[in-house]
């Protein structure tokens, strides 16, 4: 059953666990501070003793260009020094505790934009991360509407259910195999030209109007 747009939008994880009892973890928020360029607030969001998914804040001051061009530069994100990755700190936390560490939601607050990465497979958020920001940079001209209009709230990724003509439904993806490939099909985009969140299909750079289902909820 679709949601309404509204529920698709600012809709936190629920079930965190209170226990952050984590080995690792403030040199982890440390490291990822210093290289985004953030203050960070990370959460768990497993009800179980046996596994920690992190939910991940980084609020950035930045907006979505600024960001880009630091990223482009490689001063943004550490990705180009495989010792302290973000990949490579979530493998260090996982060394260092007896339970299974991943990172199920990544949020980046920018100035202008706030953008949702949801895991999709085990440590997906760790290994996609980069080619995620790459994409967004190839992209951000058509995302953007030419440049006119950052959108608000960006969710990576959302998934196609079917289509019946220009009917593009999304749906829950708590269930089944999923690859890298699926980051990079669609995003929902929120605009403040637009009533209701819209799709952006990457493979064809443009903008799309359908249904929204909610992920990971």
């Amino acid at each position: 059953m679709p949601l309404h747009y509204d529920s698709f939008k600012n809709n936190p994880l629920e079930g965190f666990n209170g226990d952050l009892n984590i080995d690792g973890l403030e040199t982890f928020k440390k490291c990822l501070e210093r290289y985004f360029f953030a203050e960070v607030t990370v959460r768990n969001c497993s009800p179980l003793t046996t596994s920690v998914q992190l939910a991940i804040e980084l609020d950035c001051n930045l907006s979505l260009v600024e960001m880009l061009f630091h990223f482009n530069k490689g001063t943004w994100g550490n990705f180009r020094q495989d010792t302290c990755s973000f990949g490579e700190l979530i493998r260090q936390l996982v060394t260092e505790n007896d339970v299974h560490v991943d990172a199920e939601e990544v949020t980046l607050f920018f100035k202008d934009t706030t953008i949702v990465i949801n895991k999709i497979y085990d440590y997906s958020i760790a290994e996609q991360l980069e080619s995620i920001f790459t994409h967004l940079g190839k992209h951000y001209v058509h995302l953007s509407k030419g440049l006119t209009e950052t959108p608000y709230e960006i969710y990576i990724p959302v998934f196609e259910e079917c289509t019946y003509a220009n009917d593009t439904l999304l749906r829950n993806i708590g269930a089944g195999k999923h690859s890298k490939k699926d980051y990079f099909k669609y995003w929902g985009l929120y605009c403040d030209s637009e009533e209701d969140a819209v799709i952006y299909d990457l493979k064809n750079s443009k903008i799309e109007y359908g249904d929204l289902f909610m992920l990971n909820h």
